[in-house]
């Protein structure tokens, strides 16, 4: 057994995975981390030959080009990181055979596709994650320490919103279509790209809020490509509160700060590195600590061998989409839009 597998404790063998689509993500944020949280990481299955060749140099034994392939290579989980636009034809075809997977954000493009792939995973009974890993960097984490620990009282708004000068098209594998990102037919946008990250964080930190009853959405294509380079999407809860959250990648300039949020006895602002609050009674609190984050790869690992809760549930990421989905008929429609999600 190679080192760094472990065993499953019902049979003693390594418990295998694959990953659909070898892109940069794939080679460079989920191999390693699914290597050291004791997968055995047995296949890949790739459109692309050189993405192939590739995984062959990092050792992968089974490199496949076809879904039936893959399937017989013995794994029991697939991570899926091809573009957005296949997500439901992959994952499909994989719950059917009884492969438990782990997505790249976002679940779908759509909502339709999301709510698809969680009513095939839950008739097949496979387990179904999404990779919201951003749910644990140390910004929000820092945010929510303030947040949870009553020190401004109850949230009022939330902003969590991203300015930058241009799209990561750069990321991409050389090898395939780094261009991908900005085209719309192959899911691209920044909404899809990091409005999944930026949107997941702020549903967490606002559970206790109730649904979002409205929408807000201005989703625009300004410069690159023909998918959506800037978006901010408005949202009102049901008890009442507000939360913004957006990215520009039309923007050289931007605020100085990442989050803002303001309570009912103080508020906060919020960077890479710390977040800073006053409540009403002049006191500061600054914090530049963070928990340690969690580790998916490992809690998928342990839901799949021994039956552990998931840290992040297909329904979960599917509300995601539906906001997306209220947002694009927002912005078409130049109005808000009354939801409850």
């Amino acid at each position: 057994m190679a080192a760094g597998v472990t065993a499953d404790s019902a049979t003693g063998e390594p418990v295998k995975i694959g990953i659909v689509g070898f892109g940069r993500m794939a080679e460079l944020y989920h191999l390693p981390p699914l290597r050291q949280a004791g997968w055995q990481v047995q296949a890949v299955l790739d459109v692309t030959p050189a993405r192939r060749e590739a995984a062959r140099a990092l050792g992968v034994p089974q490199v496949c080009s076809d879904m039936d392939e893959f399937a017989a290579s013995g794994v029991r989980a697939a991570l899926v990181a091809p573009h957005s636009s296949v997500r439901l034809s992959v994952v499909e075809p994989l719950a059917e055979r009884g492969i438990h997977v782990l997505i790249e954000k976002p679940l779908a493009m759509t909502a339709a596709e999301a709510q698809r792939i969680c009513e095939v995973c839950e008739r097949c009974g496979v387990l179904c994650s999404v990779y919201h890993n951003r749910r644990w960097d140390a910004d929000f984490l820092r945010v929510g320490q303030i947040v949870q620990s009553g020190f401004i009282g109850r949230p009022l708004r939330v902003e969590n919103r991203l300015f930058e000068r241009e799209p990561a098209t750069r990321f991409g594998a050389p090898e395939f279509r780094q261009q991908w990102r900005i085209t719309a037919a192959l899911g691209g946008g920044t909404m899809l790209d990091w409005g999944p990250h930026l949107l997941d964080q702020v549903l967490a930190l606002m559970e206790h809020a109730g649904p979002v009853v409205m929408v807000l959405g201005e989703v625009r294509h300004v410069h690159y490509g023909d998918a959506d380079d800037h978006f901010m999407i408005d949202l009102l809860f049901k008890d009442g509160s507000r939360a913004l959250v957006g990215k520009s990648d039309v923007a050289p300039v931007g605020p100085a700060c990442k989050w803002m949020v303001v309570g009912e006895r103080g508020s906060l602002i919020g960077h890479w590195d710390s977040a800073t609050a006053r409540n009403a009674e002049e006191v500061e609190q600054v914090v530049t600590e963070a928990p340690p984050p969690a580790d998916l790869h490992r809690n998928f690992f342990d839901a799949v061998r021994d039956g552990a809760p998931l840290l992040v549930t297909a329904r979960q990421s599917l509300r995601v989409v539906e906001i997306f989905d209220a947002a694009r008929l927002s912005a078409a429609r130049g109005e808000s839009v009354q939801v409850r999600i």
